[in-house]
């Protein structure tokens, strides 16, 4: 043990080592102030953007950064995009920009309808003619009141005319005919 005086408060104490220069308070208050010292120095700076506190590896603040992901993760800019169409329970929804409408997706069908035939009234669907809820052609969609959508109101009169133009396709094709075929 040597005896040796303390650098930054001049105290005598006993050390193992000749070239110690701090008693153990006056080494652990230089420790910290080390640490306050090279954590404003490196870890934090200033945010291009906006001038607040960021840590020294990022490029933008926390919130510039969540702005900028926002640009790039919404619509288009997102790996996922689908062209703003998605399916559900057998129909199709588009993204529609209509600030009058409740939902950001509308269904396809009811879009395709209303863009050739004004606003749909109140308590009216839009019905797939041939039953296929992914077919939203103009001449496949038809408009009715709710009370009248039922398959014994919509599906009778079309399967009558579907046996119609069977019966005529026979007539021209009866070799063909993929329906007299299967009847068989």
């Amino acid at each position: 043990m040597v005896q040796v005086t303390c650098k930054d408060c001049g105290a005598n104490f006993e050390a193992q080592r000749r070239d110690a220069q701090r008693c153990a308070q006056c080494k652990i208050i230089r420790i910290r102030e080390i640490g306050r010292l090279s954590a404003r120095r490196t870890k934090y700076n200033s945010c291009p953007k906006c001038g607040g506190s960021k840590f020294y590896t990022r490029k933008l603040c926390r919130s510039c950064e969540n702005k900028r992901r926002a640009e790039f993760q919404t619509g288009p800019g997102n790996p996922a995009w689908k062209g703003g169409k998605t399916h559900n329970n057998g129909y199709v929804y588009v993204l529609a920009d209509r600030p009058d409408k409740k939902h950001r997706y509308q269904a396809e069908h009811i879009v395709v309808w209303e863009k050739a035939n004004g606003e749909l009234p109140e308590g009216w669907v839009i019905h797939h003619l041939n039953g296929v809820r992914d077919d939203n052609r103009l001449e496949n969609l038809a408009a009715m009141p709710r009370k009248h959508h039922s398959p014994r109101l919509v599906v009778e009169p079309y399967q009558q005319r579907i046996q119609q133009l069977e019966a005529e396709l026979s007539i021209l094709a009866p070799t063909n005919n993929p329906v007299s075929l299967c009847r068989e």
